[in-house]
């Protein structure tokens, strides 16, 4: 069967084309012509990637190997540029992260038809993907995220095609360890991968025992390295996100999570979050009821679980929800696939208008998302607008007025660390492990562990967000000097609205 229809692949790449020109035109209008990306964390890839194009491999500051990422295999595709040139790692990074959505939205188009959707609901399937705001963007964000969706559907087309050969593909072993090394998250998609295959092919274990050893033993190679390299450096498998994210294990979901990630949904699209909830509970009726189609089952236990996980373990709806925004194209499948259902009913019930409705319905579906877009490509312009008019400042100012000093303390270590080339004493624990250790401990114990550690590093200026620490600015505050700061004239992004440089006068602060 010949699945592209040319004109289909055209009409996607060319209506990517444009909407990627319309964010990037927002965006350049809003910011005054200065592109950029619109997190700190993408700057924390920079650093890191940097140094390892340098020698210095997973080293935030050079000589200390620390995992401060739970992204490996991205910190390894934005050091490309660094081997290059220094000055092309914006550019890169906006261009692969965009990259790999077209090609992800060409493979979801591929998906769509092989799940046995006609190429119609296929193609809407892909335009409420390529239209979701929050989806494009991470297109330009320079993140991961668009990486990590690419390898989920592509592992969903290798399971759909083992489904109905009844043999396994070794190639889904690799598929699911690129992705766990790109998102923590997909280490919960490979558990239900296996399980899934296992079950549905039960009947063919026998004759795929081998594969599906293979297939394990290549994830687990794939894997294995980075929770090495994080034993190895901390005592621990996880990386220090996970210890600066996780305070206490929770065994009841999150409810303000839950919510704040429904709002994020809504503001998307209503109707697919009504369909997506519908599907659900459709999905749920027929597994008691033992009929399930098997070529979607993965794809419904993805898009339950995993927003079900994270309200436990991660309940994090930070950077518009961006841990839960490469569910969107499979809400999107499981959505339309109860919306051709509704209307194939209605229309063998024999409503009249029942095909004028349901093209109304689809026209009002991207609408909802056309709307998603236009908010987003705002949103785009202003986060990148204020990390230039924070971070970025400050780190230039540091370079032009502070060049040295060996190194600064601050909570916010993406652009400022990059600018400035210095030594970081992340405040916040990211890439300064052991302050965690200091957050357990009492208030005033932690602040004096705390300027030990600054002191003997030889910290004289903190770069921090006061309201992040109102134990220090309430008891040691005259021992600082505010000496600069960045206020922006909207925050939609940064962890406040101005943060503030101040020289430490360590003849005021007793360590011990």
């Amino acid at each position: 069967m010949k699945i592209w229809n040319p004109s289909r692949k055209n009409i996607i790449i060319i209506l990517y084309i444009v909407i990627q020109a319309a964010f990037l035109i927002t965006e350049y209008n809003i910011t005054g012509g200065r592109f950029g990306v619109p997190l700190d964390d993408v700057w924390i890839h920079f650093r890191y990637a940097e140094n390892f194009a340098l020698g210095s491999f997973f080293q935030y500051n050079p000589g200390e190997p620390t995992p401060g990422t739970t992204s490996p295999l991205w910190i390894i595709i934005l050091s490309i540029p660094f081997l290059i040139s220094g000055n092309l790692f914006i550019p890169f990074a906006l261009f692969i992260s965009s990259l790999f959505f077209l090609y992800a939205l060409l493979e979801l188009f591929d998906l769509c038809v092989k799940l046995g959707l006609d190429n119609e609901h296929s193609m809407l399937i892909t335009l409420l993907t390529m239209l979701s705001g929050r989806l494009m963007w991470s297109s330009l964000s320079g993140m991961e995220i668009t990486l990590f969706i690419l390898l989920s559907i592509l592992l969903l087309k290798n399971h759909i095609k083992e489904i109905g050969q009844g043999k396994l593909l070794v190639t889904s072993g690799l598929l699911l360890g690129l992705a766990s090394v790109t998102r923590p998250e997909a280490y919960l998609l490979a558990v239900l991968y296996y399980i899934t295959a296992i079950i549905l092919l039960r009947k063919q274990i026998k004759e795929n025992l081998i594969k599906l050893f293979l297939s394990i033993l290549i994830f687990i190679i794939v894997i294995i390295p980075y929770p090495v390299f994080c034993y190895i450096t901390t005592g621990s498998v996880l990386p220090n996100t996970y210890q600066g994210q996780v305070t206490e294990m929770n065994y009841l979901p999150n409810i303000k999570f839950l919510i704040e990630t429904g709002k994020l949904f809504v503001k998307e699209n209503l109707i697919i979050v009504i369909l997506w909830f519908g599907g659900i509970g459709y999905f749920i009726i027929n597994a008691l009821k033992g009929k399930i189609d098997k070529r979607i089952l993965l794809i419904n236990l993805w898009v339950i679980l995993l927003p079900a996980a994270s309200s436990v373990i991660t309940p994090n709806w930070r950077h518009h929800g961006r841990y839960l925004i490469p569910l969107i194209p499979f809400i999107n499948i499981v959505s339309v696939i109860l919306f051709q259902k509704i209307c194939n009913y209605l229309i063998n019930k024999g409503i009249r208008k029942a095909e004028l409705y349901r093209k109304l319905a689809i026209a009002v579906l991207l609408l909802f998302s056309v709307n998603s877009s236009i908010i987003f490509a705002g949103a785009l312009g202003w986060n990148v607008e204020n990390i230039n008019n924070q971070q970025v400042k400050i780190g230039m100012w540091l370079k032009g007025k502070l060049p040295n000093e060996k190194a600064f303390g601050m909570n916010d270590i993406g652009a400022i660390a990059f600018v400035t080339k210095k030594y970081v004493v992340d405040m916040a624990g990211l890439v300064t492990p052991e302050v965690f250790k200091f957050q357990k401990m009492s208030y005033e114990e932690g602040a004096r562990a705390l300027f030990r550690l600054l002191k003997e590093k030889g910290v004289n200026y903190i770069i921090i967000y006061p309201d992040w620490y109102e134990y220090i600015m309430q008891n040691y505050s005259a021992s600082f000097k505010q000496v600069y700061s960045a206020r922006l004239e909207k925050n939609t992004i940064c962890g406040g609205i101005e943060m503030f440089v101040f020289k430490i006068n360590w003849e005021k602060i007793n360590t011990y």
